[in-house]
């Protein structure tokens, strides 16, 4: 796989991937925390098979993929692949991990051999009060 470069604060993730993946590739995911000035293991792992995940929907990501990109994890063929200002629905992911700043580091798996690594970064945070939704009381 080979990824393009591209402006640091652009929303377009592309990449040419190099061999047929089919319905094989598998993701194992891990969490580090941002804490005393560094990411930091968090005890969140996982592996799993990309297409199984993509048809349960899991965390959202069909549905996040059916809009943002062209990919299609069960029937991965060689070929240019974009990931377009993908941003996950909140109400899909755990709801009680710790608010923070975070490093989700992915790497995808054909029969064992590593085909990619990608790191993400984001933040964890509560929903801003929204000040004009207050209701508001009738001293009289």
């Amino acid at each position: 796989m080979r990824v393009m470069p591209l402006p640091r604060n652009n929303k377009l993730f592309v990449t040419e991937q190099l061999v047929d993946l089919g319905r094989d590739a598998v993701l194992d995911v891990q969490l580090y925390k941002f804490t005393s000035n560094e990411y930091r293991f968090f005890p969140v792992f996982f592996s799993a098979n990309v297409c199984a995940e993509y048809k349960k929907n899991s965390f959202g990501i069909k549905d996040l993929l059916t809009r943002t990109s062209n990919q299609a994890p069960c029937n991965l063929k060689k070929g240019p692949y974009y990931v377009k200002n993908a941003i996950p629905d909140s109400s899909k992911l755990p709801p009680h991990l710790p608010r923070g700043q975070y490093k989700l580091e992915a790497t995808a798996k054909y029969h064992s051999f590593c085909v990619y690594t990608v790191e993400l970064y984001g933040k964890i945070k509560d929903k801003p009060v929204d000040w004009k939704n207050i209701p508001k009381h009738n001293w009289h």
